[in-house]
């Protein structure tokens, strides 16, 4: 008799990098592997998912949906868990809004009888990083979110989603910008990378350059370019660098994922000052550990 696989065990990182596995396969098993049975459930017991990532549905293609499930039924049922006398959505919040649309008043669903807050929040992750639905920002908000409930540190990231330290930091970051320039990428009027850009401390007005970014049709590099303009006049005499100490900086930046800059006095940099940036304690802590290594 071949080993039971264990469909709760199976972390985000196994997967996410496992391409032949469908999220449905997991998220359709109990934590013995065997296969949820399909009840009817009122949708006026189903609540969304507490950690949906996704923020942003697309009234048309739900409308679609509702559309194809009037005319053929709901052909995949979706997945929740039992939550204080109620149910949640584990996956398939699209479906429940567009039968909502199409005038049922109930919906075939797989039932977990008991289901952790993690693993709610790594599926539904892992369910639209599969489906490739998620913007940058809703991204950003999935990590932090495993993050701060989760104690994931930007080291297990890194390893669960196949991403560099650095793109997990750089992700966050974005999180700093001001909501009216989340809202832009979130609807694709502002590139993540140019809108890194604004993160530079030179830029005194992220929104507004934000906007003059979208105007102008900035590409990446004129937009790096223009936080480079703003800064102020009596920076502009700052000493010349020698080009291996250009290439020392820059290798520093990509090892440790974050800005960093040297300072001195002296016209050769003989001496001064190597100032790292952080954009959290969980930034320091990943720096920390880095150097640990070291």
């Amino acid at each position: 008799m071949g080993k039971k696989s264990n469909a709760l065990g199976r972390g985000l990182g196994t997967i996410i990098q496992d391409h032949e596995v469908n999220i449905e396969q997991v998220i359709t098993k109990d934590e013995n592997g065997e296969a949820l049975k399909i009840s009817k459930i009122s949708l006026d017991l189903i609540d969304p998912n507490p950690f949906q990532p996704r923020h942003t549905f697309n009234d048309e293609d739900i409308q679609e949906l509702a559309n194809t499930i009037q005319e053929h039924g709901l052909i995949q049922p979706i997945t929740v868990r039992k939550f204080q006398g109620r149910y949640q959505i584990v996956s398939g919040e699209r479906r429940t809004r567009a039968s909502r649309l199409a005038g049922l008043t109930k919906i075939e669903a797989y039932v977990h009888e008991l289901l952790s807050d993690k693993n709610m929040g790594e599926w539904a992750l892992i369910e639209n990083i599969q489906r490739v639905d998620l913007n940058p920002i809703e991204i950003a908000q999935s990590y932090q979110q495993l993050i701060d409930n989760h104690s994931y540190t930007h080291e297990d990231l890194s390893k669960s989603v196949g991403k560099s330290r650095s793109v997990i930091t750089n992700a966050l970051r974005l999180l700093k910008l001001p909501e009216s320039v989340k809202i832009w990428i979130q609807e694709g009027k502002l590139s993540s990378t140019a809108a890194r850009s604004l993160l530079s401390p030179e830029i005194s007005d992220p929104e507004k350059a934000a906007r003059e970014i979208m105007e102008k049709g900035l590409n990446v590099r004129e937009a790096e370019k223009m936080s480079k303009k703003e800064k102020p006049a009596k920076n502009v005499d700052k000493l010349p660098m020698d080009p291996n100490l250009s290439t020392f900086v820059n290798k520093l930046q990509e090892h440790l994922g974050t800005k960093i800059q040297l300072q001195s006095s002296k016209k050769d940099y003989s001496q001064g000052k190597i100032i790292i940036d952080y954009y959290s304690f969980e930034d320091l802590t990943r720096l920390q550990e880095l150097m640990a290594k070291a």
